[in-house]
């Protein structure tokens, strides 16, 4: 029989969260306790909520007391079970369902119910678990693994800028996930030397290796717009802006010379976006001043 549940009344039994677990997880969680569907026990907090996804991401403070309340816990629990504390640019890098694990962390799952989602498992930047620090695995169990290994490291300082600048809006010359993004613009393909797959990237530019990876094999690589990459190739994305916010502006200029037509104006428009250059001032025929 299904329990009934009188809106906005607390739980009699209330699960624990697991460390670094999404809000939807864990209100889907308690859905299966207690026999209801997942939205239903939405409802039960927030009478005009419309998806568990809107939830993880557009929740106001007054949700989160809704929420608080209903489940026994604190509203600061709440927050930080959710993304609406990242800033809004990083929601184009959180993927609409787990696309990787973490192994070690994995055993942390409830045997007799639904297994927990963590935030981690969404993000689309990280290349390690944010609990543990162990690698991640994509949902075929592969470990994640760069095809250009020498640059591990390079690659958990970018998996770190991103995460500053997502969580705490910190970053230096430039927004870390902007760089990310121009490393995925296309460029000219004369600049590049391996096997033409028809499609190179700017991120190739500073990792010549990842051309020959990308020519040897079927992945496409996303547009600027969706940049989440798949999880072995992630670290030469993270390592790239890494090497680019170390070097500095003058990396963008070297990259502009590597693009070709539309895509070069348009490189052009976004750095100066990025380095709050004022846009030049366009000249004005005899007629235009008078």
């Amino acid at each position: 029989m299904t329990p009934k549940l009188p809106h906005c009344d607390q739980l009699p039994v209330v699960l624990p969260p697991l460390t670094y677990e999404l809000l939807s997880s864990w209100i889907c969680r308690h859905a299966v306790f207690y026999g209801v569907q997942p939205v239903t026990m939405l409802r039960h907090c927030l009478s005009d909520a419309s998806s568990m996804r809107e939830i993880d991401f557009r929740r106001t403070t007054k949700q989160a007391a809704c929420i608080a309340h209903v489940f026994r816990t604190d509203a600061t629990v709440v927050r930080q079970m959710s993304f609406a504390n990242l800033c809004p640019d990083s929601h184009r890098w959180i993927a609409a369902k787990p696309m990787q694990f973490c192994a070690n962390c994995r055993h942390q799952a409830n045997s007799k119910g639904p297994e927990p989602v963590s935030r981690s498992q969404l993000l689309g930047w990280r290349i390690t678990c944010s609990q543990c620090g162990s690698p991640l695995s994509d949902n075929e169990g592969n470990a994640v693994a760069s095809p250009i290994n020498s640059n591990w490291n390079e690659a958990l300082n970018g998996q770190r800028l991103i995460d500053d600048e997502a969580q705490h809006g910190v970053q230096s010359w430039a927004p870390p996930m902007e760089l990310a993004r121009l490393l995925l613009m296309r460029r000219d393909p004369r600049t590049s030397n391996a096997a033409p797959n028809g499609n190179p990237r700017l991120l190739g530019a500073v990792l010549p290796e990842i051309d020959a990876v990308l020519a040897n094999s079927r992945i496409v690589l996303p547009s600027p717009a969706k940049p989440i990459l798949p999880l072995m190739l992630r670290p030469a994305l993270l390592a790239a802006v890494a090497i680019l916010e170390r070097q500095g502006p003058f990396m963008l200029a070297r990259l502009e010379e590597r693009m070709i037509d539309q895509n070069r104006s348009r490189f052009r428009e976004l750095a100066a976006t990025m380095l709050c250059i004022p846009p030049e001032p366009v000249e004005l025929s005899y007629l235009q001043h008078i």
